[in-house]
């Protein structure tokens, strides 16, 4: 396997999300995430995981996001988050002396020349929340967003450049935060007097604090979640991953 396999991994060890481990469970739910974002070529390879607590895990390869590998060991399928991982490694990867030595970019021209038309979408959603957005415009630009970056994200989720292979994951992560917003949103609606939830009140809820534990008590109201706190924080979430992405994927000098 091509060392900067091992790069792409690193890259996203770096800006992964703190959450426990989690075993004999599917990888969070993410239905608007382009099923292309999470099948590399490394999909079926033998990896080797060493978390954070020592833990030893060797098994098959399954998929891979920005938030989570999911590996099979033992007949057993589990999802392992990213920031849990202390090194991660494939058979015939490169050594992580060598791989701390390798630069990750830049990308290609017609890449970066790409990448603007999501990247647009993107910084266009983000501009219109900050003066207040309802509901069905929400709806909307993320619709228009999601063609873009789906279309983006589904030619380029194969390539071999460590710096565009990060890009990807990070686009397809922050629509993933956007679109769980948009979910959230929805339990504003007739639910809760006091725009208040409960943790186990929807899919989306429950997939945004184990991947994003820091925003339970960021949107904590009391034994509850503020509803508006959860959306912000998931915003700012998507916005942290476009603002790393537009910078690797600045055209190359």
């Amino acid at each position: 396997m091509k060392s900067i396999v091992a790069l792409v991994i690193v890259s996203l060890l770096v800006a992964a999300p703190a959450t426990a481990q989690k075993r004999k469970k599917a990888t969070p739910r993410a239905a608007s995430q382009p099923a292309d974002a999470s099948k590399p070529r490394m999909i079926g390879s033998t990896v080797v995981i060493i978390t954070k607590n020592g833990d030893r895990i060797t098994g098959e390869l399954l998929d891979l996001t920005a938030y989570s590998v999911r590996i099979k060991a033992d007949s057993l399928e589990s999802s392992i988050a990213l920031d849990t991982i202390a090194s991660l490694s494939f058979s015939g990867a490169a050594a992580p002396s060598e791989r701390e030595n390798q630069p990750i970019g830049p990308v290609r021209a017609d890449f970066s020349r790409e990448a603007d038309l999501p990247l647009g979408f993107f910084q266009t959603l983000a501009s219109s929340l900050k003066p207040g957005v309802d509901y069905t415009e929400y709806g909307r630009q993320l619709t228009e967003l999601r063609r873009a970056a789906e279309r983006f994200v589904s030619k380029y989720s194969s390539t071999d450049n460590a710096a565009e292979a990060r890009v990807v994951s990070l686009l397809a992560g922050a629509l993933t935060d956007y679109t769980w917003a948009r979910a959230v949103w929805i339990l504003k609606f007739g639910r809760s007097s006091d725009g208040t939830i409960t943790d186990t009140e929807s899919p989306a809820v429950t997939d945004t604090l184990a991947l994003y534990p820091d925003l339970r008590a960021a949107a904590a109201a009391g034994n509850k979640l503020s509803v508006e706190k959860l959306i912000a924080g998931l915003w700012r979430k998507a916005s942290e991953k476009t603002d790393l992405a537009r910078k690797l994927a600045a055209p190359p000098r």
